[in-house]
């Protein structure tokens, strides 16, 4: 089985402009379409059809939308996460035979932390829509990468606070966790889309390497000296996020989502672990740093 039409849904954030120019550099020729909303301004090159929808996504806009495509890629923000229901059920309608859901990120996550954060419990649920609509024929691949790398770094989301020159370092910040740049994800999604059997059904984990907060910190103060680091024990830093999450503070949910992996993780080992199934080329820390400071480079001279 060989897929060769592609609906690309967020093809214009952050993740889905690189899943589409690697869509369209793709040797296998894709037929690529976009899905987009109304209100969007957002322009795609000649080569991409365009499908316009409401704003709401109207069911049977999404099924005529879906009708003659082999895959479905969901790219979209966390604001849309919950969308993707309707999505679903317009590809179970329209005959598609897969489903990329936004994934992506962190691909299991604490019970405590879907609790806190119902964005969390959305991306589970809709995972495990998926699965229930293998019996009406819809195949699916969920993309995990843990952290997104360039991101990671200048939000903060790592404990590096830029405005403060400060970083947060948890039990010193030396244990190893996975991360991996948006444009080796971008890959992963394209290289799981051309092969549909070793992709078919299956949560694929992807990386481009561990690294640590010291590791960054260390890379970063090398172009931008002068931060302070500060030391915290991992279990109290994380209870006290809980119980200010707890009493309405919401600002700490990253805190707490970057803890439930920053004491360390591994992807290689696991069954799940796909750089191999998908030949994935990756790239090293020192490249993924580079990228970051052509990215942001305003934060160099902030």
């Amino acid at each position: 089985m060989a897929f060769h039409s592609i609906c690309l849904i967020g093809a214009s954030g952050n993740l889905g402009t690189l899943i589409l120019k690697h869509l369209l550099a793709s040797s296998q020729n894709f037929q690529i379409k976009v899905l987009s909303r109304q209100s969007s301004t957002a322009t795609f090159p000649d080569s991409v059809t365009v499908a316009r929808v409401g704003d709401d996504y109207p069911a049977g806009e999404l099924e005529q939308a879906f009708r003659g495509v082999d895959v479905v890629v969901a790219a979209v923000s966390m604001l849309g996460m919950g969308e993707q229901y309707k999505f679903i059920d317009a590809c179970v309608a329209a005959k598609v035979k897969r489903y990329f859901p936004t994934e992506f990120g962190l691909d299991d996550l604490p019970e405590w932390l879907l609790q806190l954060r119902e964005m969390f419990k959305i991306k589970h649920d809709v995972r495990d829509y998926c699965v229930a609509r293998e019996a009406q024929g819809l195949e699916w691949t969920s993309v995990c990468c843990n952290a997104f790398f360039e991101m990671g770094v200048a939000s903060g989301f790592f404990q590096l606070h830029w405005k403060e020159k400060k970083a947060v370092l948890l039990d010193g910040g030396n244990a190893k966790f996975v991360a991996t740049t948006l444009d080796t994800v971008a890959v992963a999604v394209v290289r799981a889309i051309e092969r549909p059997e070793v992709s078919r059904n299956k949560i694929m984990l992807v990386q481009d390497f561990r690294t640590s907060q010291r590791e960054i910190l260390d890379a970063v103060q090398q172009r931008v000296p002068g931060w302070e680091a500060e030391n915290v024990e991992s279990g109290s830093w994380l209870e006290a996020g809980k119980e200010a999450v707890r009493s309405g503070d919401n600002s700490q949910l990253p805190k707490l989502t970057f803890g439930t992996f920053g004491q360390g993780n591994q992807y290689e080992g696991r069954p799940e672990y796909a750089n191999d199934v998908l030949e994935l080329p990756t790239k090293s820390f020192s490249e993924a740093m580079d990228m970051f400071w052509k990215e942001y480079k305003d934060l160099v001279n902030a």
